[in-house]
């Protein structure tokens, strides 16, 4: 999370707490100058605007001559987000307001906000949401074997584990359904595409990388393979 002084475009405080990391002075600059072309047409108004960095999001809101930013995983909730980055500048602009008008430059008197920042967005998990891994119907049953076998054993599925394993396909997923759902239209080719690639391992984000398709085209349709109800989604923690 960045919070960037509007005219100077210094970063006025800085809170890391996932593993994204990038040179806090360049981003600066680079979303200082985002901001001065955006605000033309936002003109400040406090709406979110999201940057795709392919791996995250970078989430900015402008307001009250402040710029704040966070790199989000794609994972966390925007609207959560938002609420938070707006209720951080609001803290910011209360305590700081004054300040900030005749600031000399000098960022260590902002140091301590980095509490409040802490606990608003509770060191970096306020947005996160469950996880929901899509699994073609036809390999559920197979799906839900292999995991009674791992819970026997004591361990439960998380999404390291889901990391770990993207690259090994358990042989049931070689299970197909069947050409005629194309032949009479049920589903395109790329439809029946990604519906084999939902196999209760692979995120949308992975899936899409795997199918080499944009991101926003693959949750479409794995919206609706699910209105078609062919797909379950199994909760990760």
């Amino acid at each position: 999370m960045y919070l960037i002084h509007q005219l100077t475009g210094i970063c006025l405080l800085h809170r890391k707490y996932g593993s994204i990391e990038f040179n806090q002075d360049l981003v600066s600059g680079f979303l200082t100058a985002l901001k001065d072309f955006s605000v033309e047409f936002s003109k400040g108004s406090g709406e979110l605007k999201v940057i795709d960095m392919q791996i995250f999001y970078l989430m900015l809101v402008f307001k009250e001559g402040v710029l704040i930013t966070a790199a989000a995983d794609k994972n966390d909730d925007s609207k959560i987000t938002h609420r938070a980055l707006s209720d951080i500048i609001d803290k910011f602009v209360e305590k700081f307001g004054d300040q900030i008008k005749t600031w000399s430059g000098d960022v260590r008197i902002f140091k301590d906000f980095g509490d409040v920042v802490d606990k608003t967005l509770e060191k970096g998990r306020i947005a996160e949401i469950q996880l929901k891994i899509p699994i073609l119907k036809i390999y559920k049953k197979d799906f839900l074997k292999s995991q009674a076998k791992i819970a026997k054993k004591g361990l439960i599925l998380s999404e390291d584990d889901l990391r770990k394993a993207e690259d090994k396909k358990p042989e049931w997923t070689e299970k197909r359904l069947p050409k005629q759902v194309i032949t009479q239209g049920f589903l395109d080719k790329k439809q029946y595409e990604i519906a084999h690639l939902a196999d209760g391992f692979h995120t949308i984000a992975e899936i899409a990388e795997e199918a080499g398709t944009p991101q926003s085209e693959v949750q479409t349709i794995i919206n609706s393979l699910d209105q078609l109800g062919l797909l379950k989604f199994i909760e990760i923690a």
